[in-house]
C-alpha cells in the first residue's frame, strides 16, 4: 500500500505529472532498485554521497556498495542489509522515476524525507506494514475526521485498496479524497447498500479507463465499451461490496444488504456526507464513491 501512497504524495505535491507517474509505473514493472536509492531511504547515505559513489564507479570496476564501504560511507553490514530489501515497492517506483529522469537523486531524497515526515505516514509504518495499521494509515492520509466519518467508511476504503491490488493491479496511486457531492464522469457503475446504515457506492471514470478496468478484472482484452465491459465493472463493485458487507457483519455486527448494481452513462449525483476516492492508474483515473444516504 505504501507504493500507492508514495505515488499519490508525488502527484498531490506536484512533484510529478500524472503522465510521468504513469510512465514510471510502467517502467517499475521491470526495474531493480539500486543500492543508492536503498541507502538514501535508510538514511545511510546522502544524495551527494550517492552521486560521488556513482562517479567513482564510472571510473573503476567495483560495485557501488564496495566503493561506499571503502570511502567509509557505510559498513559491510549495512550494505548486506540493504541488498536484502531490494524488493520494496515504493523504492522500485522511486528508482523508475529517477531512471526516467523525472527526479534527481537530491530531489528524490527530499521527496522521500518529506513523505516520511508528513502526517500521512511514519517510519514505524515503513518498517512493518501490517493489516492492523492499514486503516490507521488511510485515516491519516485521507484526514477522515470523526464528525465527517460514518459507520464503515474507513473499513470500506481499506478493503478497496486490497481488492484493487488483488483483482486489478498494483500500478496505481492514491489522490486526495474529495467530499461526495457530484462526480463528473462519462460512465459509472453504482450499487446501493441498505440495512443498519444506508450507503451509495459507485465506480466512475471516462469510457477508455472503464474499458481497461473491466479488461483487467475479467482477464480479457476488451476493446470497446459494451455490455460485457459494463457487466465486468459491475461485478467488481458487487464483489467488493459483498466482501465489505460480510466484514461489517462479522467485525461490527452491522447487517447490510446489497441492491442490484446499475451502469449509467453519467456521473455520480445525489448523495452527500461521503467520500470520493480518486485513484490514478497507469491507464487513467478511476473514482470510487462511498457515501451515506
Amino acid at each position: 500500500m505504501y507504493t500507492q501512497l508514495f505515488g499519490g504524495f508525488l502527484l498531490n505535491h506536484a512533484l510529478l505529472t500524472a503522465n510521468q507517474l504513469a510512465e514510471a509505473m510502467e517502467t517499475a514493472k521491470n526495474t531493480r532498485v539500486k543500492l543508492g536509492v536503498l541507502a538514501i531511504n535508510a538514511g545511510y547515505l546522502t544524495a551527494a554521497q550517492v552521486d560521488h559513489c556513482y562517479e567513482m564507479q564510472a571510473r573503476m570496476d567495483k560495485r557501488m556498495g564496495d566503493i561506499a564501504v571503502e570511502l567509509g560511507y557505510m559498513t559491510e553490514a549495512q550494505v548486506e542489509e540493504l541488498l536484502r530489501t531490494q524488493k520494496s515497492g515504493y523504492l522500485i517506483l522511486g528508482q523508475a522515476i529517477m531512471d526516467r529522469g523525472f527526479l534527481t537523486n537530491a530531489q528524490f531524497e527530499q521527496a522521500l524525507s518529506d513523505y516520511k515526515n508528513s502526517a500521512t505516514i511514519t517510519e514505524q509504518d515503513f518498517l512493518a506494514e501490517t493489516e492492523e495499521k492499514a486503516e490507521e494509515v488511510l485515516n491519516r492520509y485521507y484526514q477522515i475526521s470523526p464528525e465527517d466519518a460514518f459507520d464503515g467508511v474507513t473499513e470500506y476504503i481499506s478493503l478497496l485498496m486490497k481488492n484493487l491490488v488483488r483483482f486489478i493491479g498494483d500500478d496505481f496511486s492514491l489522490l486526495k479524497a474529495e467530499k461526495a457531492e457530484y462526480v463528473p464522469a462519462e460512465i459509472m457503475a453504482c450499487q446501493p447498500i441498505s440495512g443498519t446504515v444506508n450507503l451509495a457506492t459507485a465506480v466512475c471514470s471516462d469510457e477508455k479507463s472503464f474499458v481497461v478496468f473491466a479488461s483487467r478484472y475479467a482477464n480479457e482484452e476488451f476493446t470497446e465499451l459494451d455490455e460485457y465491459v459494463e457487466a465486468s465493472v459491475g461485478e467488481f463493485l458487487n464483489l467488493h461490496n459483498g466482501l465489505f458487507t460480510v466484514n461489517m457483519s462479522e467485525q461490527k455486527n452491522v447487517e447490510l444488504e446489497l441492491q442490484p448494481q446499475l451502469v449509467e452513462r453519467c456521473g455520480f449525483d445525489g448523495a452527500g456526507g461521503g467520500y470520493i476516492i480518486p485513484v490514478q492508474f497507469s491507464f487513467g483515473v478511476v473514482k470510487f464513491v462511498i457515501a451515506s444516504k
